[in-house]
């Protein structure tokens, strides 16, 4: 063989080059493959990074695990969190509204129906119509306050009743003998004090019942006026039929007769509460003991309790008014507080704690605390003072024209009240949703996919995947190269 040459592994003759040869030889190695791990690991990350990538496009987000982005995933998580509680908070302001709006909707009905009531009042203060008429008139006044009384225990949402005064603020009375009939929204927690020095009283009279064999004769017929409604005693009438007509016209105008004593006793207390009998003739005033004096009722005498010179609870501005046994406390800023106290009760004084407790809490925030107290009033016939009203007489109608009036204006009161309560669960929800779009944005630009950038990378990493996969394929391929050294 020839120094200079070499038979290589296809058989055709070199020259002998020994630096070269044994560079080459040197560096093919059969056991490992530096080329191939070095093509593999760089195919691995790749590979890695075409996951992440198809992760990112499959699932619409940027961060699908803390690993991706440990501070970004924390800081998604907590606004997602505060997206779902703004979108819930949304809701519930919304489901105010729609209570606010069945509230709105019973009381635009009590509405219609006192100004039917004032209407009828109205007529009858109109002296020219017959008992009969005035029957008929306070025969739907009735039927009108038992309505104003079904539509207050009826109307609910979602089971809850609005206006029986379950939504009012509540609070309790130290003693039995004063109840609370009405606490307002915007009274603070606290407790009240009271000094009842006596109840109110009703008026008391008394006429002379007749005999029931007694006849009534012609001198004796005439006119008996019970506080200007009229009786006719007619002659030949005997006693019975003339104290059972007495009664039953008594009853009409709130006021019991007791046929056997000849008592008379109204059915209210208070300073407008009265009696007064009187005849057409003497006779007939004689006969029934009817001299025309006229007896009044007495309201309670409140005052505020004091502790150590100071009224407990309440302000140096507020006012006490009392009609009959009802207590009405009055303040600015539209503070009140109504209570009954016990007719049979003596002098005591009383301690009220109001709570905080009773109106419907509306969570209108994302976060604890962010709320809206409902307060809404009973608006029951005897809450309003119109249960008791009747038009028999122009004096009873005027007195009823009046309690309508304030009646009215407490239903448009809290009216007005449930229309600022709806304006401002509007401007919440608008906020609402304005704080839900906008860190809704910000999530977004932290969390979700950039689509055009994404398949972008993809498409760059693809194709980088297909190159090592190619090049690990020659590199797996080259230590083949070695057998042709042992071929002939």
């Amino acid at each position: 063989m020839d120094c200079n040459t070499l038979i290589c592994a296809v058989g055709q003759k070199k020259e002998f080059q020994p630096l070269a040869i044994w560079t080459e030889v040197r560096t093919m190695r059969l056991n490992h493959n530096a080329m191939a791990y070095l093509a593999n690991n760089n195919l691995n990350t790749i590979n890695r990074n075409l996951t992440k990538s198809m992760e990112r496009l499959s699932s619409g987000y940027k961060i699908n695990k803390s690993s991706d982005d440990p501070a970004g995933k924390a800081i998604s998580q907590r606004m997602n969190s505060q997206i779902r509680g703004l979108e819930r908070a949304a809701t519930n302001a919304n489901d105010g509204i729609s209570l606010i709006q069945t509230a709105e909707g019973a009381l635009n009905e009590v509405h219609s129906i006192l100004a039917r009531m004032r209407e009828l009042a109205v007529q009858a203060a109109n002296e020219i119509y017959a008992e009969e008429d005035k029957d008929a008139m306070q025969d739907e006044i009735n039927q009108l306050q038992d309505e104003l009384d079904r539509i207050a225990e009826t109307t609910d949402f979602n089971g809850r009743k609005l206006l029986n005064g379950e939504l009012n603020k509540k609070g309790y009375v130290d003693v039995e003998s004063l109840e609370i009939v009405e606490i307002g929204g915007d009274i603070e927690p606290n407790i009240y004090g009271l000094s009842i020095t006596s109840a109110g009283t009703q008026a008391t009279s008394s006429i002379t019942p007749m005999a029931d064999g007694a006849v009534v004769t012609a001198e004796q017929a005439g006119t008996l006026w019970l506080n200007d409604f009229e009786i006719e005693i007619k002659a030949g009438m005997t006693g019975e039929t003339v104290n059972k007509k007495i009664r039953d016209a008594a009853s009409k105008i709130g006021i019991d007769y007791d046929t056997t004593t000849g008592s008379l006793t109204t059915q209210q207390y208070g300073s407008e509460q009265f009696i007064e009998a009187k005849a057409s003739n003497d006779e007939l005033a004689a006969l029934l003991g009817a001299d025309g004096t006229t007896v009044y009722g007495t309201n309670a005498e409140v005052d505020f309790a004091m502790d150590g010179g100071e009224r407990i609870g309440f302000q140096d501005t507020a006012t006490v008014e009392v009609q009959g046994n009802r207590i009405t406390v009055t303040d600015k800023n539209g503070f009140k507080m109504v209570y009954d106290t016990d007719p049979a009760a003596g002098a005591y004084d009383a301690n009220i704690t109001v709570l905080s407790a009773g109106p419907m809490v509306v969570q209108i925030g994302n976060n604890e605390g962010q709320t809206l107290d409902i307060n809404i009033n009973m608006v029951t016939a005897e809450s309003l003072e119109v249960d008791k009203i009747n038009v028999y007489t122009n004096h009873y109608a005027s007195d009823a024209i009046e309690k309508l009036d304030a009646a009215i204006a407490k239903i448009s009161s809290i009216r007005s009240a449930l229309g600022a309560y709806q304006n401002r669960l509007d401007y919440t929800v608008t906020n609402l949703d304005t704080a839900n779009e906008n860190l809704t944005g910000a999530v977004s630009r932290m969390a979700d996919t950039d689509m055009a950038e994404e398949i972008t990378e993809y498409t760059e990493t693809n194709v980088l995947s297909q190159s090592a996969l190619q090049i690990l394929t020659k590199a797996n391929a080259r230590p083949e190269q070695l057998l042709q050294l042992f071929q002939r």
